[in-house]
């Protein structure tokens, strides 16, 4: 079975790629994927998110096997997870007020509340489930660049199933936020064209309060979601090929982003670095 990694060899679009070039920063889309520049520091998010991620795919191996998963393994592997990635990545910068320990305790309440939030009669069916699939918006035109995706956890309960993704957040979602999200569009799309269904889609999310809370947002997609998502993905090809990248300084993301210093000088500079190509 291919992985993500074999599907990166080519060109392509991602819902990563895609919402980082219109909703967080395009020109951060640049100085990232076109210009590949080397970044001054890793967000501490980033890190704390890829231990998170570790675990939940743990959790998930131990469904899908059968057997009931515990709190306390749960806490006890985000702690040697956090502790490697901050090992791996030594430019990890942390948020103000925050350090390695204080994020390793959230961390493993969050995991073990994860684990605590759980069905036992839902069953785990796939995990890490990459594809590779053509877009077409609603005038029959397909784009060269594919998209690709994993789907962090398929479930099912009752004959009936779910793409579920795991998530962190620093406050709860509001309740239209599922419907709006493109990750689903993307990954529905993705699963819909390799197994001829389209179930719903899940967000499992762990809040990161003192006390963290667990939260599932249900949304569902349809043919118009798709064709949509290929034509945001047309426009930006055309937006790319024209260099029209600019700073969202009202980003959320601005504040942690990795190329400020890039971002500084942007207006100054005279050279035409920018490449043409497919995120």
């Amino acid at each position: 079975m291919s992985t993500l990694a074999d599907y990166r060899d080519r060109p392509h679009w991602s819902y990563s790629a895609l919402n980082q070039f219109f909703n967080i920063c395009s020109l951060q889309f640049a100085f990232q994927r076109i210009l590949k520049l080397p970044t001054a520091f890793t967000p501490v998010a980033l890190g704390f998110g890829s231990a998170y991620h570790r675990v939940m795919e743990h959790i998930a191996l131990v469904r899908m096997e059968g057997r009931t998963p515990s709190p306390a393994d749960a806490s006890d592997l985000f702690q040697s997870a956090f502790e490697r990635q901050i090992e791996d990545e030594p430019d990890l910068k942390f948020d103000d007020g925050a350090d390695a320990e204080s994020c390793a305790r959230l961390g493993r309440d969050m995991c073990a509340c994860y684990v605590e939030g759980i069905d036992p009669e839902e069953q785990v069916v796939a995990i890490s489930e990459a594809f590779a699939v053509p877009m077409t918006d609603a005038t029959g035109f397909t784009l060269e660049t594919p998209l690709i995706g994993e789907i962090d956890c398929v479930v099912a309960k009752d004959g009936k199933k779910s793409l579920v993704d795991w998530k962190t957040s620093g406050s709860r979602w509001p309740k239209a936020k599922a419907s709006r999200d493109w990750q689903p569009t993307a990954m529905l799309l993705g699963y819909g064209v390799q197994h001829g269904e389209t179930p719903d889609f899940r967000f499992d999310v762990v809040v990161k309060n003192k006390k963290p809370v667990f939260e599932q947002h249900i949304t569902t997609r349809g043919p118009d979601d798709f064709c949509r998502l290929a034509t945001l993905a047309r426009l930006a090809e055309s937006m790319i090929a024209a260099e029209h990248f600019a700073p969202n300084e009202q980003s959320f993301y601005c504040a942690g982003c990795p190329y400020q210093t890039a971002c500084q000088a942007w207006h100054r500079e005279t050279a035409r670095a920018w490449v043409p190509v497919a995120a």
